[in-house]
Parts: structure tokens; sequence; C-alpha cells
């Protein structure tokens, strides 16, 4: 039986203010139970999202060239999810918000 592949995102389509991110973490700390690994979810919420939604040349990861689109949180999401909720900078675009 042939394996179909069906690509998973993380995210919303309506956008998220910074006093609204918890609710997205919740979503994302669903995924750990489906046994998605820290590393997969970020991507999923990021460069995967950014590729379904044909903007990939334009954002969803760090390099040159790319929309400065950054969130430093306090942790290591990769180790923890709940690090996403202590939030220390945004960027959206280059510029501080």
């Amino acid at each position: 039986m042939a394996q179909l592949e069906v690509p998973m995102l993380a995210g919303t389509d309506a956008g998220v203010p910074r006093a609204m991110f918890d609710k997205l973490v919740n979503t994302l700390e669903f995924y750990p139970y489906l046994g998605i690994s820290n590393e997969k979810i970020i991507d999923m919420a990021t460069t995967d999202a950014a590729r379904a939604l044909g903007i990939a040349s334009e954002t969803g990861r760090l390099a040159a060239g790319y929309r400065a689109d950054i969130l430093a949180v306090d942790g290591n999401p990769l180790e923890d999810l709940d690090a996403l909720r202590i939030v220390r900078l945004v960027m959206a675009s280059g510029r501080h918000e």
C-alpha cells in the first residue's frame, strides 16, 4: 500500500497579535501528543506554512533577502514549546513590534 504524504501546518490565517500569541502556543502544544517533534512543529509554523502559502521565497526562514520576521524567546522551544510563551522580542519585516 502506498503511503500518501499530506502536509501539516501549524498556525492561523487570522494573524497573531502579540497579546494573543499564547493561544497559538496552546495549539502548537497539541502536536507532541501526535508524536511530532518540537523541531517539526516549529517548521510547520514557519517554513512549511510559508511554502504552502506560496511565499517561501520571501519569508519562513532567516536568510539574506528574506523578510526579517523574528520571535526571540526566553528558553529553547526545541526542548520545551512552553518557552514560546516568554516572548522577549518580536520583529516583523525588520521592525521591532
